[in-house]
């Protein structure tokens, strides 16, 4: 009796594990079988999935599981990001910003990162932060690299933001300093909304 609850429950658990494709996909992604995670992902993509378009993108900007297709990964992460999808939002970003698989702008690529980062996406943070700090799409402005640092440091999954924070902490005097901190407490208080 207990042996046939216990693959009672196994089963049902391998059957819920399996009735999610994206998590199926996102599964057999990182266990580098691609082929498995490009048939969960496309019907969802072409559903109109957001995560999804993002993870079939990254499929084609890499090649994995498909011929490298840079046109259509540009494809895939516009619908994404187009769909609200802040993953989507910062892989275009970064498309626009080293000129893969479309002109480079910016400009653009800056608009991206931000609308990334205003909804709580670190890497949109990060990468918005270096655009602030290099002056790339906008003026050079030291503050906001690094409250968009500082956010992105503070959520514990970019390794670099914590440095480029610091980096531009030492650089400042304390009068920047506590400006500095009031444009992270502000953009903090206003969930990542109107930060700039």
């Amino acid at each position: 009796m207990r042996k046939s609850l216990m693959l009672a429950l196994l089963s049902l658990m391998v059957a819920r594990a399996s009735a999610d494709p994206l998590e199926d996909g996102a599964r057999s992604f990182r266990q580098s079988d691609y082929a498995h995670a490009l048939a969960s992902w496309r019907p969802l993509a072409d559903q109109g999935n957001p995560i999804a378009q993002n993870d079939l993108g990254i499929l084609y900007l890499d090649g994995k599981g498909v011929p490298q297709n840079t046109s259509e990964a540009v494809r895939y992460l516009s619908l994404s990001a187009a769909a609200g999808s802040s993953l989507g939002q910062n892989n275009l970003g970064g498309l626009y910003r080293d000129g893969k698989g479309v002109a480079r702008d910016y400009v653009r690529a800056a608009q991206w990162f931000s609308a990334s980062a205003a909804q709580g996406n670190s890497a949109g943070m990060y990468n918005l932060g270096l655009m602030y700090e290099l002056g790339q799409g906008m003026k050079a402005e030291p503050f906001h690299a690094y409250m968009w640092y500082a956010l992105a440091a503070d959520q514990g999954d970019v390794p670099n933001a914590a440095a480029h924070r610091d980096g531009l902490w030492r650089r400042m005097t304390s009068a920047a300093q506590d400006e500095a901190k009031k444009l992270v407490a502000t953009c903090k208080a206003n969930n990542y909304h109107g930060c700039r």
